[in-house]
């Protein structure tokens, strides 16, 4: 059975020319880098504020409420910050978060473009690099996507945004739309993330697909989203990923 699933894996990779990368969760720290700008307010305001349930709901209200707008066709696609502006105001409001000004408040909700990726993200890319072309496939926009990869020194060889389509992941035909972006088939590109929703709507298509254990995405404490199916490749970051790839490409 080893055997075979070895024999298996060495063929997928084979026929992979380009990794597109989840971001949020994936490459970068979301959870812990906006806690850690909120931790900042609360010691420079000497307030107490449960930044981890705010940054939780902040995420869920707000980011993924208009993605899933989006999805539904009631809205197009916005700015990442644009996404989150109008959910912060209304949770600084519910928090009793006052005195911070429009300045201190705009610098805030740009964290989001500030993110720190995984202590694993940079070798490991650089790792991948190697052998494939790399790049994200976020639902992030371009601004937001650039100022993560500027921040953290990632070596992407392209960037695809979801507002290039004005449509999200995980609808169908975005996977189609980047495959034809790389004039690749989607057998020839691996997603990699670590949302079960996002790779299962990628293989549905024909990508490839890796999954990445984060189990620190939601802070501590937090249940891993259900993972439903098997996946090409299951790994706990990237370095890991990296060397298992390395490994059946050449193999």
């Amino acid at each position: 059975m080893e055997e075979y699933r070895a024999e298996y894996k060495t063929a997928v990779i084979k026929s992979v020319k380009v990794l597109c990368f989840d971001v949020f969760g994936t490459v970068v720290d979301w959870h812990g880098s906006v806690c850690r700008e909120g931790q900042q307010i609360s010691d420079k305001m000497g307030i107490s504020v449960d930044w981890s349930e705010f940054v939780l709901r902040w995420r869920k209200e707000g980011y993924i409420a208009n993605l899933l707008k989006i999805a539904a066709g009631e809205m197009d696609c916005i700015p990442t910050a644009e996404m989150h502006g109008e959910k912060l105001i209304e949770l600084l409001d519910e928090y009793s978060i006052t005195g911070l000004t429009d300045e201190q408040i705009e610098h805030f909700n740009l964290a989001w473009n500030r993110l720190d990726a995984w202590s694993d993200a940079v070798a490991g890319l650089e790792l991948m690099k190697q052998d494939f072309m790399i790049m994200p496939f976020s639902n992030g926009d371009y601004r937001c996507l650039l100022d993560i990869a500027k921040r953290n020194a990632l070596p992407w060889d392209g960037i695809i945004s979801a507002d290039f389509f004005n449509k999200v992941k995980p609808q169908l035909s975005i996977y189609l739309d980047a495959a034809d972006l790389l004039c690749l088939d989607p057998s020839e590109i691996m997603m990699v993330a670590c949302h079960a929703k996002d790779l299962d709507a990628a293989a549905e298509v024909g990508f490839r697909t890796a999954y990445i254990n984060r189990l620190q995405e939601y802070g501590e404490g937090v249940t891993q989203e259900p993972k439903p199916n098997l996946y090409d490749y299951d790994e706990n970051d990237f370095v890991q990923l990296a060397n298992e790839l390395k490994r059946d490409l050449h193999r």
